[in-house]
């Protein structure tokens, strides 16, 4: 993934890390901060990238919740470059009516990141048990980015997409994740010393959609 860089009237250091048509996605910061979903990439690092994380992943997913079924193996992007973060939501729900409604938002979703070029984070591994329970992983490629945005599922947008088929998202059970450089997960209890330095700048870098009308938005 190639990047073009510049400094802005505001003497921000400005990283375009992709382009198309409707929009540039970039990051601004004072520092230079370089993202890691640019230099994570295979061919560049050692660590494991999404191509065999994510079949661990859907083993690792299939072996904790016996009885369920892969639904989706999530948005077809970032197979090249390394996870650093996943959160785990799992959702216990009262009827089928509410399972078809939330995988319905999630695929809706998982369509505007294809359209929509968002490098940072993606969805993976949806799986299901009968009429119940849906659990869904959120692959996240940039500790800063995880760090600012690990908490959005609490969110009002969050709220008022769950609100469609009728779930509180304070009632999930929500677990993050690390991946270590060989693509095994650990369970976040405290941060460690890398996600202690990048919880440290994280108000000092911004991750910004800007559209081709000068419109901008988070991403």
């Amino acid at each position: 993934m190639s990047a073009k860089k510049h400094i802005d009237v505001e003497g921000k250091h400005v990283i375009i890390s992709a382009s198309i048509p409707t929009e540039d996605v970039l990051v601004r910061s004072k520092t230079g901060y370089i993202p890691q979903y640019l230099t994570d990439t295979y061919g560049k690092t050692d660590r494991v990238c999404k191509d065999v994380t994510l079949l661990r992943l859907v083993n690792l997913s299939l072996k904790d919740f016996p009885g369920y079924e892969l639904v989706s193996l999530g948005t077809p992007v970032n197979f090249d470059v390394a996870p650093t973060h996943l959160t785990r939501v799992e959702m216990h729900f009262n009827d089928k009516d509410q399972v078809e409604k939330c995988l319905k938002e999630i695929n809706t979703s998982d369509m505007m990141i294809r359209l929509r070029v968002q490098p940072a984070w993606d969805w993976q591994a949806i799986i299901r048990n009968g009429h119940d329970d849906v659990v869904l992983h959120v692959g996240w490629y940039d500790t800063v980015y995880f760090l600012q945005f690990k908490d959005i599922f609490l969110g009002d947008l969050h709220c008022r997409y769950s609100a469609k088929f009728g779930f509180d998202p304070k009632d999930a059970k929500i677990t993050h994740f690390r991946y270590d450089e060989r693509g095994h997960l650990d369970m976040i209890e405290s941060l460690n010393e890398n996600e202690r330095k990048a919880d440290a700048m994280k108000d000092q870098v911004e991750f910004l959609r800007v559209f081709r009308d000068g419109s901008v938005e988070t991403t």
